[in-house]
């Protein structure tokens, strides 16, 4: 899993540092705005927009590429994760071209711009706990998990029925899989880290009297952002869900726990793919996060 993952995290860092290079080129390129305050608003707008498509479309190509590679269904696994990484590096990129507007006579005031100000309430919550239950699931079917037939590690869950007899189902959702995918959920996860901390550290794009059209921008970049992690965490978790509920439920000397725990995962599964299309909803149609972008018309 690892040596089908490195390759992919060897280009999408290439991507994080192009996309860095770029919006640096772009920062360094809008230190002269156009001289109207109103435009400024309109002029980031635009550019931080056509970085998180770019950083949208890229991700389409790398996860059909994904899916498309790796062994016994790991690149599919790991193609909604690195889909929402390239979102995120979208995001990221377009925070930081915005550059605070220059000319003879500025304005400043003093305030204090915290992260909840500008993340979705309800949203960043479900993604959240989303996040935390595919991490503790992963980790439990990783411990659970035990060489199949051809010593492929993780691949195949055990339970010994009685002393001269046992049962294996598979495949299981073990380390064959979860290594690769643990890596890029914790990279994305930094990216997500990242990319917030630009959202609310950036300078105002304008004057004092578009406050609420920046303000709209970052709620947008954040609702955005929001919406790529729970792509990232989402699918994986209906997948690995389905693939332990499987193997948990298909083993004919299991305990009661174990069965419990398995309709639980069944149960599960349906409720991330519904969150799977609030979250591509939010990437794919956030303009109802920048409503007062109107009035700079």
């Amino acid at each position: 899993m690892l040596v089908t993952v490195l390759p992919i995290l060897a280009l999408l860092f290439g991507l994080i540092g192009c996309a860095v290079a770029v919006a640096l080129l772009a920062r360094r390129a809008s230190r002269h705005p156009p001289a109207a305050a109103s435009e400024i608003p309109r002029t980031v707008a635009r550019r931080t927009a056509a970085l998180r498509w770019a950083g949208v479309t890229v991700g389409l190509i790398v996860a059909v590429i994904a899916a498309g590679s790796g062994d016994l269904g790991t690149g599919q696994l790991l193609a909604a994760p690195l889909f929402g990484l390239c979102a995120l590096i979208g995001v990221l990129a377009g925070e930081l071209t915005v550059w605070p507007p220059r000319g003879p006579t500025r304005t400043a005031t003093v305030e204090v711009r915290r992260v909840r100000h500008y993340l979705p309430r309800h949203l960043s919550r479900v993604v959240a706990m989303a996040v935390g239950v595919l991490l503790a699931l992963v980790a439990a079917t990783t411990a659970a998990g035990g060489p199949d037939d051809m010593g492929r590690p993780g691949r195949s869950l055990t339970r010994q029925c009685t002393v001269d007899m046992s049962q294996s189902r598979g495949p299981w959702p073990g380390s064959f899989y979860t290594a690769g995918l643990v890596v890029v959920v914790l990279v994305g996860l930094l990216v997500a880290y990242l990319a917030v901390r630009a959202i609310v550290r950036r300078p105002r794009s304008g004057g004092v009297g578009d406050v609420a059209v920046d303000d709209a921008l970052r709620r947008r970049a954040a609702y955005v952002a929001t919406g790529a992690v729970g792509v990232l965490a989402a699918i994986p978790l209906a997948g690995v869900s389905l693939t332990a509920a499987n193997g948990l439920l298909g083993i004919t000397c299991a305990p009661l726990w174990w069965t419990v725990v398995g309709w639980g995962l069944l149960a599960l599964a349906p409720a991330a793919l519904v969150m799977v299309g609030w979250c591509a909803a939010a990437v794919l149609l956030p303009t109802d996060r920048a409503e007062p972008l109107a009035r700079t018309r």
